[in-house]
């Protein structure tokens, strides 16, 4: 076998933290080292037990499993990367406890840098969805890749005001790619895989059970410049990404929410603590340098005239920026219409995917 082959080995043993296999392949050199080396020279390495290295020795003895969770992921229509694979990220080759397999369904790249992790409460509010959803879209818009874990409420806010702008997303998963969770998010998880890639550090077959979640959220942090968070209450996963982000050196976002709700005395606690106030995508990309390397899609207002639409269509179009969401208020101030009339133009041109709408009953050309 190759050495990707026993890292996939290694990376099978789900008793065996990222960590604890981080510190026995700087202890043996490779994984085909580890699975060579002996009970006692296993034990040697910090936090390997007796009943850990006896498990390692046994692995080692099975490298058939190899070729069958290979056959799996290709069935699911996954591919398997390693550290030693050049299309591992190189972003995660910086933390300190990087997976030694991950598993992959799309695509990551090198258009993928700069990435933003957008996290937060599964029982979201209305206002945490929009702004959540907004921030992606915009962030999109200038070229940077919206990271999420999949989750209900913040996170498919998230992945979905990115893929509105036709953006770049991932969604690092608690589970394996075959065992989707939550359930209900299939159709996005395929728009994800068209328009950016799902990941997992689990192999094929793993559940999704609840201490998974904790340890992926370094992944969604490692992937990212920094993370933005966008409602949390005191125990929220969300802020154990932004307590992985500190530790990995990412910077810390925190949206303001209503001072008497339940899921704003995370992201509360985080601005006193600290993190970077966010009121507007500019705060992101200011803080982070962003503004001179991300390029901004084109502002302008349609050049040509698509068949079939009517003058008072074309008039509203024109009235419209992919940067600068507008609403019907604006519209009708801008246009000097009835807001009825606004709504009927714009459904229809909704309608043919000539116009978007975005949260807060916002609108933007179709890119």
């Amino acid at each position: 076998m190759e050495e990707r082959d026993w890292l996939v080995l290694l990376n099978l043993i789900q008793e065996l933290t990222s960590l604890s296999a981080t510190r026995l392949l700087e202890a043996f050199g490779s994984a085909r080292a580890v699975f060579q080396a002996t009970e006692e020279q296993l034990r040697g390495v910090e936090r390997i037990t007796p009943k850990l290295a006896e498990r390692l020795i046994a692995q080692g003895r099975r490298p058939e499993v190899v070729a069958e969770e290979l056959s799996r992921a290709r069935a699911a229509g996954c591919t398997i990367v390693t550290r030693v694979d050049e299309t591992y990220p190189n972003i995660l080759r910086t933390i300190h406890d990087p997976p030694p397999a991950l598993y992959r369904k799309g695509t990551w790249g090198e258009e993928d840098q700069p990435a933003i992790a957008i996290v937060g409460s599964r029982r979201a509010s209305l206002y945490g969805q929009q702004t959540a959803q907004r921030l992606a879209y915009d962030l999109a818009l200038r070229g940077v890749t919206i990271v999420s874990g999949l989750a209900r409420g913040i996170d498919a806010a998230a992945h979905r005001g990115a893929l509105q702008a036709d953006g770049r997303t991932v969604a690092v998963l608690g589970s394996g790619l075959d065992q989707l969770y939550p359930p209900e998010h299939h159709a996005l998880a395929e728009q994800v895989t068209r328009h950016g890639v799902l990941l997992s550090e689990y192999p094929m077959g793993s559940p999704p059970l609840s201490y998974h979640f904790p340890r992926r959220n370094r992944l969604i942090s490692g992937l990212s410049a920094g993370v933005v968070i966008v409602e949390a209450a005191h125990r929220s996963g969300a802020l154990i990404t932004a307590d992985c982000a500190l530790e990995q050196g990412r910077e810390v976002f925190a949206v303001p929410g209503k001072v008497d709700s339940i899921t704003s005395h995370g992201t509360h606690h985080l601005l006193k603590q600290g993190a970077r106030l966010v009121t507007s995508v500019e705060d992101i990309v200011e803080e982070l340098g962003l503004a001179a390397t991300v390029e901004t899609v084109s502002s302008r207002s349609p050049a040509t005239r698509a068949e079939g639409v009517t003058d008072e269509e074309w008039t509203l179009m024109h009235h419209l920026r992919a940067d600068e969401p507008c609403d019907v208020d604006t519209l009708t101030a801008k246009t000097g219409w009835t807001a009825s009339a606004c709504t009927s133009t714009l459904l229809g041109l909704e309608l043919r995917h000539l116009v978007k709408q975005l949260p807060g009953k916002r609108f933007v050309p179709w890119s």
